[in-house]
């Protein structure tokens, strides 16, 4: 199982550049377009508001497509990058997985399940759209996610994430205005289709100090 280093933080000033890349560089379906990309994740461990999972994504890509803009439509079609997540305390059976889609606008696609067809959008479960911010250059564009540990909580039901925690994961790169559409992943998906719902191949989250 592929593993990423995850710091449990005191402060959600992060600084990115001290945490390890998730790359994105597995483009096992698709076209020659296979942008440079990576994800990062730390945990803030603060005992207020801004407790939670921080999530960075960068991608080279230039003028992405972004033509969805209302929250749940399908921005997976437009230039994405996705974080599909699941958490549980080490004593609890498997949970489902957050799946937070989103294009550089930012405008999110987030729902909760157990696969591709069992998916209940966040807003139906009593949660508000996470909080996303975007970055764009000529060349490259970048996401800003923070899910709160309040969330975390509601829909794993988990009572604290510690070093402990199960914590898996796999990052993704999707879609654009290409011919042949890129399929990117940072965990390996075994699979001959695209198909990015599948949690049996999600990667560790190592949480550490």
């Amino acid at each position: 199982m592929k593993t990423l280093n995850v710091k449990i933080l005191s402060s959600a000033d992060i600084d990115w550049a001290a945490q390890e890349k998730a790359l994105i560089d597995i483009y096992k379906w698709g076209g020659s377009f296979q942008p440079e990309a990576w994800g990062q994740v730390a945990y803030v461990k603060t005992g207020d508001e801004k407790e939670g999972v921080y999530v960075h994504f960068f991608c080279a890509e230039a003028n992405p497509r972004a033509i969805y803009h209302k929250h749940n439509e399908p921005v997976f079609k437009d230039s994405c990058m996705e974080f599909f997540f699941t958490m549980n305390d080490p004593d609890k059976s498997a949970n489902g997985y957050i799946n937070i889609e989103s294009n550089s606008d930012p405008t999110t696609l987030i729902a909760y399940g157990h696969d591709r067809y069992d998916r209940t959008p966040i807003m139906d479960m009593g949660i508000k759209p996470f909080a996303l911010t975007s970055n764009k250059t000529d060349s490259t564009w970048e996401l800003f996610e923070f899910v709160p540990l309040a969330v975390l909580q509601k829909v794993f039901g988990i009572t604290e994430v510690n070093e402990q925690t199960v914590f898996k994961a796999n990052l993704y790169k999707c879609g654009g205005d290409h011919q042949v559409l890129p399929y990117g992943s940072w965990a390996e998906i075994d699979s001959p289709t695209p198909d990015f719902h599948r949690p049996e191949f999600f990667g560790e989250l190592k949480l550490v100090k």
